[in-house]
């Protein structure tokens, strides 16, 4: 009888299907607008990063890029624009629940995520250096993490911007 209920236990454990979901961020970096330097000096930053990252624009060759801007929003979970000016298809992009890290001051609506709170529709840098882009980039990895927390900022985004 032992060994019959160890079998079974055996079988069963075996016809177990392990489910993992595995939440691979997927990051555009815009540099439509934007100093081709800026792109340059985050790109060896951006190739350490675990997340799938692509570029919309001109820059860093040796990166995977998008050819449109609609091709971009099938996947994006985060949107880095490094220009000063949004581009026309912001509205569309925070529609989307695609979480915006943008300069501080670019849109009069956007307010800097602050977990404890779940308040904050965006993730903002203080200045378009290589240092200030990757700080904000690195917080948004942080609560992407956090599925609670990332449900709330894009629902945040969303009500905000569309």
């Amino acid at each position: 009888n032992r060994l019959i209920a160890n079998l079974n236990k055996k079988q069963n454990m075996a016809q177990t299907e392990i489910k993992l979901k595995i939440r691979i961020p997927h990051i555009l970096v815009d540099t439509r607008g934007a100093s081709p330097k800026l792109l340059e000096a985050l790109a060896p930053g951006l190739e350490h990063l675990d997340a799938r990252v692509h570029i919309l624009g001109e820059g860093a060759s040796h990166l995977p890029h998008v050819f449109s801007a609609e091709e971009a929003l099938e996947h994006a979970d985060m949107w880095v624009f490094l220009g000063k000016e949004l581009p026309s298809d912001f509205k569309m992009i925070a529609e989307r629940g695609i979480v915006p890290i943008l300069q501080q001051g670019s849109h009069k609506e956007a307010s800097n995520y602050l977990p404890a709170k779940e308040e904050g529709n965006a993730f903002l840098f203080q200045e378009a250096s290589e240092w200030h882009v990757y700080g904000s980039l690195v917080r948004a990895l942080e609560n992407f993490a956090f599925v609670y927390d990332w449900k709330s900022i894009k629902e945040n985004t969303q009500s905000t911007f569309s």
